[in-house]
């Protein structure tokens, strides 16, 4: 247990970098990382194990400790994204702590994270994240079920908001409870999930006017299940329905609450071609509707779907794509249909050095003005394991946001009505234990 979570932290070839903010929801049912040695059907370069370059951990009994902390240098040209930049020196420090305790049938884990990002020139831009949570496991025969609680202090920014002229970045706290039982009969497997989240927003600062944030605050709970059916090794076909109903506790002046209720149903294939390409696709619909008739109702059809190639032990090229409508951080419209696409190659130069190249799109299509903003990144980084205990980490990333239509006139006229660009440079230095 404790190698398969060590796994995930030290084999990625970039420092944790959130390339996009959207996770992939097709991943809660069909995993796309499995852990393992390079000649272990579904195994990738980003995804394998070092033996020789894997920290040990802390050892007592049942309890595994693993523990990094990450030192990283670098030099953002665009820190509030405006089209003529306003640059900075940047220093963060990652901190990370996992505690488990693992049985035959059972795991306990707790694990404690911290993100500080400094900016030298731009001192009021600088923000900390920190998240802790828990996790639990226990088999039932074939059967498993698992709990986590999650709590997390994070921050928006200028780019998150699409607002430059934003004071400071603006905290937030997000809770998450989740449960789920995964039934296995034979090849059938049924997963039944109930998910609980909680949203707190603070209020920010424009150019010194109060601007508030506090309408977002929320209770969201997502009852979803899931089936799947192996009719080969690798092979299954998905069924997902997902159900999404959020209580907001406040409403901006002169607007009502944005009560909704959102549904979506997937379907598709997870496909292994004998361990060099492999794809899973779902496509489905999703509709969502506001309680309150002043929003309309937003109805998509929607896609998530990831395709891996494997041309030869030491290269992976991987893909993602989605569609789905998601929750808008705008105050003149209440969602988007986002639609994301991702590509990212991992090669093994040598047995401790990976190189990594990306390149993402998102586009998102507000519900309300009809704008639509996109925004491409591509970005390269190299990782050289020292040893067990140190790597040595070097990345750049550019990214560029464009707009189209739909903004002029609106509230959000003088924020996401602008083009910019942006180039990251980062140096770091991980020591685990």
């Amino acid at each position: 247990m404790c190698r398969r979570c060590l796994s995930v932290g030290l084999t990625t070839a970039l420092v944790a970098w959130p390339f996009f903010a959207h996770g992939q929801p097709i991943d809660v049912y069909v995993n796309s990382l499995v852990q393992g040695l390079g000649d272990q059907p579904g195994v990738t370069v980003g995804s394998r194990l070092h033996p020789d370059y894997d920290p040990t951990g802390i050892h007592a009994g049942l309890l595994t400790v693993l523990s990094s902390l990450d030192e990283t240098i670098g030099y953002d040209d665009n820190v509030t994204g405006t089209p003529v930049g306003h640059g900075s020196p940047r220093i963060e420090t990652n901190a990370k702590l996992n505690a488990t305790v693992a049985t035959n049938d059972s795991s306990l884990s707790t694990i404690l994270s911290l993100d500080d990002i400094e900016f030298t020139k731009l001192s009021d831009q600088s923000y900390t994240n920190w998240n802790a949570g828990l996790f639990a496991t226990h088999h039932f025969g074939h059967d498993e079920l698992t709990f986590s609680a999650t709590h997390n202090n994070q921050n928006q920014t200028p780019r998150d908001l699409d607002l430059p002229q934003l004071d400071h970045p603006i905290a937030y706290r997000f809770d998450d409870l989740k449960t789920d039982y995964t039934i296995t009969e034979g090849h059938l497997q049924v997963q039944p999930v109930m998910d609980l989240q909680f949203y707190n927003f603070d209020n920010g600062r424009v150019l010194g006017v109060p601007y508030a944030q506090s309408y977002r605050d929320r209770t969201v709970y997502f009852p979803s299940i899931s089936a799947t059916y192996e009719f080969a090794d690798r092979r299954r076909i998905v069924l997902v329905f997902r159900d999404a109903n959020a209580l907001y506790y406040n409403g901006l002046a002169g607007q009502p609450k944005q009560n909704f209720n959102d549904f979506s149903l997937l379907a598709g294939l997870s496909y292994d071609l004998d361990g060099v390409i492999g794809f899973r696709l779902l496509g489905g619909y999703e509709e969502r509707d506001f309680l309150s008739h002043s929003y309309k109702t937003i109805k998509a059809p929607i896609v998530e779907g990831s395709v891996t190639w494997t041309p030869s032990g030491l290269t992976t090229v991987t893909g993602t794509v989605s569609r789905t409508i998601e929750d808008s951080a705008a105050d003149d419209t209440v969602a988007t249909t986002a639609s994301q696409l991702s590509l990212k190659l991992d090669h093994e130069l040598f047995r401790n050095v990976i190189v990594t190249a990306k390149f993402g799109f998102n586009s998102s299509q507000y519900a309300q003005n009809g704008g639509t903003t996109d925004l491409f990144r591509t970005g390269a980084g190299v990782t050289w394991l020292l040893n067990r205990s140190l790597r040595l980490e070097m990345d750049y990333m550019f990214s560029t946001r464009l707009k189209s239509g739909g903004f002029e006139g609106s509230e959000a006229s003088s924020t996401v009505d602008q083009d910019y660009a942006d180039n990251v440079f980062r140096l770091g230095l991980r020591l685990a234990l």
